[in-house]
C-alpha cells in the first residue's frame, strides 16, 4: 500500500504557488494524498474564493477552524516574533511594522509578554487554555497519515494548530515557507516542525536565526512558484509583442504595481511624460497591477483616465484591474506564472515600487529599478513600504550592480537611463544570475522532487 500524506491549505495564495504550479505531483506518485481546506462560514473575510473541486485533486476533504480561533493566537505569535528576534539588528524593524498594524500600546504589551522571565510562564498557560481544535485533532486521527504537509505564509488557519497536534500524535509535519519574508517576521508559538523549506540561502539563515529553527531542520528547496523560469520560452519575440499587444521595434519594460496602495498611477504618467519628452531613451511600458492591488487609493486616477502614450496594460491584467478598482473585489487574481514568466522573457528591465517580481527579474539577469520617492512615504501604504525597506530580507538584495534605488523624482530620469543602459550589459546580466542564486534555488532536482524524497524520508513505515 502506498504511504498517506495529507496536505493542508487555507489561502487561494496557496493554490497558486503550490496546487497551480503542479509543485505535488510528484508527491501523489508515491503517495495517497489528500487536501484539506480550511473553509470558513464564520465570516466574509475568505481566504479561499477558488472553486476547490475545478482543481483536479485526487481526494479532498474540507475542514472549519473559524476566524475567531485564528485571531485567538495572535497575542501568542506576536510575543513569539518578538521574544526570537530580541537581540538581533532585525527586532526594532519588525517591531515597529508590528506597530503599524497591531498599535503601538499593543505592540509593547507583546514585547512585555516577549521578556525572557515573563515569555515560557505566558506561553505554558496560553496553550493550556488554547488546547487543540478538536476537529482538527479527529479527522488527523481518523485518516492517520504518514506525513502531513502545509504550505503557507508561516500564518493563518492551521500554522498554530498543525504542529500542535503533529508533535503530539508524533506525525511527522512539513511546513514549506510561501513568500519570501516568511522566516524574517514570523514565528511558531506552539511547537516546531520536523522539516521547514525555504527557498534558498539567505531565507535559510533567516530561519535560523530569526526563528530559532535548529539548523539540521531547515532545508532550501527553491520556491514552488518560481520553478516556471527553469522553463524556456518557446515564444518568438515577435509573438510575444503580438500577445501582449505591444509595438514592434523599440525596447520593453516593465512597470510591476506594489499591493499597498501607492498611488502608482501619478508614476505611470510621471514615466509616460518623460519617454515623450525624450527624457529617456525611447521604449514602451507595460503596466502590470499587482495581483491584489485593491481599489485606487484617495484622490488616485485610474490607469485608463491617465491618457498614456507610450504606456499599456498587461492584457492578462485588464479585466482584474478593471473589477479591483471599481467594484472593490475581494480575494487576490490568481495570475498565472507562465503568462509573468513570458512577459519577463519580452521586457528588457524592470521597474517597481517594491514586490517580488524585482527577485523574479533577476532570475533571469535582468536589471531592475526600486522605485518610491521619499515625499509619498507618508501616503496611504507609503508608511508601509518605508518600513518593509528597513527589513532583513530586502537588505541583501540591494547594492548589486543592475539592482537599482530610486528615492526622489528629480532622479527618476537619470535612474532610467542607467537602467536601460544595463540591460544590455553582459557582465550586470551574468552577475544578476550569480546574485539570485542567494535568494533561490534554481538548479537540481525540481521543487516537487525535493518534496517527495523529503516526504518519502520522513514518513512512517507503511500500514
Amino acid at each position: 500500500m502506498k504511504k498517506k500524506v495529507l496536505v493542508f491549505i487555507d489561502h487561494d495564495l496557496i493554490i497558486r504557488h503550490f496546487i497551480k504550479s503542479g509543485a505535488f505531483r510528484e508527491l501523489e506518485k508515491s503517495f495517497d494524498a489528500t487536501y484539506i481546506f480550511n473553509i470558513d462560514e464564520t465570516t466574509d473575510k475568505k481566504w479561499i474564493f477558488t472553486d476547490i473541486d475545478r482543481l483536479g485533486l485526487p481526494r479532498v476533504l474540507r475542514t472549519g477552524v473559524t476566524r475567531q480561533r485564528m485571531g485567538s493566537w495572535h497575542k501568542l505569535f506576536a510575543a513569539s516574533v518578538l521574544r526570537n528576534q530580541r537581540g538581533t539588528e532585525n527586532y526594532l524593524p519588525r517591531k515597529h511594522l508590528m506597530a503599524e498594524i497591531s498599535g503601538k500600546w499593543h505592540t509593547e504589551y507583546y514585547a512585555l509578554l516577549s521578556m525572557p522571565g515573563i515569555f515560557p510562564l505566558f506561553r505554558r498557560r496560553f496553550l493550556a487554555r488554547q488546547g487543540m481544535y478538536q476537529p482538527l485533532v479527529d479527522l488527523i486521527r481518523e485518516e492517520n497519515p504518514d506525513v502531513v504537509i502545509h504550505p503557507s505564509v508561516l500564518a493563518g488557519y492551521f500554522v498554530n494548530e498543525l504542529p500542535f497536534i503533529c508533535k503530539a500524535m508524533n506525525i511527522p509535519l512539513v511546513m514549506l515557507m510561501n513568500s519570501w519574508d516568511n522566516p524574517s517576521t514570523k514565528a511558531l508559538g506552539t511547537s516546531q516542525p520536523d522539516k521547514l523549506v525555504v527557498w534558498g540561502e539567505q531565507t535559510r539563515q533567516h530561519a535560523i536565526k530569526y526563528m530559532q529553527m535548529p539548523e539540521s531542520n531547515v532545508l532550501a528547496f527553491g520556491a514552488a512558484q518560481f520553478q516556471v523560469y527553469r522553463e524556456p520560452v518557446k515564444e518568438t519575440d515577435e509573438e510575444l509583442r503580438t500577445m501582449f499587444q505591444v509595438p514592434k521595434g523599440v525596447p520593453i519594460l516593465l512597470y510591476g504595481g506594489a499591493s499597498k496602495g501607492a498611488h502608482e498611477s501619478r508614476y505611470l504618467k510621471l514615466l509616460d511624460d518623460l519617454i515623450e519628452t525624450g527624457a529617456i531613451p525611447r521604449c514602451h511600458v507595460i503596466y502590470r497591477p499587482h495581483p491584489w492591488r485593491g481599489e485606487l487609493g484617495e484622490g488616485e486616477t485610474g490607469f485608463f483616465d491617465l491618457g498614456c502614450r507610450h504606456i499599456s496594460m498587461d492584457p492578462f491584467m485588464e479585466s482584474y484591474y478593471r473589477r479591483a478598482t471599481t467594484s472593490g473585489q475581494f480575494g487576490i487574481e490568481l495570475a498565472d506564472y507562465t503568462i509573468t514568466r513570458k512577459l519577463l522573457h519580452l521586457v528588457s528591465a524592470v521597474i517597481s515600487p517594491l514586490s517580488t517580481i524585482l527577485l523574479e527579474s533577476t532570475l533571469l539577469g535582468k536589471p531592475v529599478l526600486m522605485f518610491f520617492p521619499r515625499e509619498d512615504m507618508g501616503r496611504t501604504g507609503g508608511r508601509h513600504t518605508q518600513l518593509a525597506l528597513n527589513m532583513v530580507h530586502f537588505a541583501d538584495f540591494w547594492g548589486a550592480p543592475g539592482v537599482n534605488v530610486c528615492d526622489k523624482e528629480s532622479e527618476f530620469a537619470e535612474k532610467c537611463r542607467v537602467l536601460m543602459a544595463q540591460a544590455n550589459d553582459q557582465v550586470i546580466h551574468d552577475g544578476l544570475l550569480r546574485h539570485a542564486r542567494h535568494f533561490l534555488i534554481t538548479d537540481g532536482p525540481t521543487y516537487g522532487e525535493r518534496i517527495r524524497q523529503l516526504a518519502d524520508s520522513l514518513a512512517k513505515v507503511p500500514k
